[in-house]
């Protein structure tokens, strides 16, 4: 039978920018759920629920789907940014030790952060998008979109690796 091994049980401290990623993530979901109720009495009964690369939408539903984005990220974020607190928890690609705790914990808070970010700024521009078609509006997601936020998640998750890779 295989021995559990234990994890050392460190909470790296966060920097400022942990703190400004954190506020960023919490005020845009915050923003997302006032866009929501702003425009929730005059949305039309059928709202825009996908759109293609260029940013057009190519899907239709009811209106009450527009809360769908506000409720995933009330649930999402909040949870990423409590698993920062117990990174010991979090299924990391290489084994930690003594040594090596801090650096790696302090890694996967950046992560985190950065990726709460990131996810909480994606929700608030498809929402706002949303709500901007809907009303009759044009879309602000052209075909910048989907490389930006793209990029954002797949260079944050770049950084990520490379770093735990160079700090074994």
């Amino acid at each position: 039978m295989k021995q559990k091994q234990t994890r050392p049980k460190i909470r790296p401290p966060r920097t400022f920018w942990d703190r400004v990623l954190e506020a960023i993530a919490i005020v845009s979901v915050l923003c997302g759920i006032y866009l929501v109720f702003q425009a929730w009495p005059t949305l039309p009964q059928t709202i825009p629920t996908h759109f293609d690369a260029a940013g057009n939408a190519d899907g239709f539903g009811p209106k009450g789907t527009i809360w769908l984005f506000p409720a995933i990220g009330i649930v999402m974020i909040p949870l990423m940014l409590i698993l920062r607190l117990f990174p010991w928890l979090t299924n990391l690609p290489i084994k930690i030790t003594e040594e090596n705790a801090e650096y790696q914990y302090t890694l996967v808070v950046r992560l985190m952060s950065l990726m709460a970010c990131v996810v909480s700024l994606l929700f608030l521009a498809l929402i706002y998008d949303t709500i901007s078609i809907a009303g009759g509006g044009a879309s602000l997601l052209g075909s910048w979109f989907i490389p930006i936020f793209a990029g954002g998640i797949i260079g944050s998750l770049l950084w990520y690796f490379i770093l735990v890779f160079k700090g074994r």
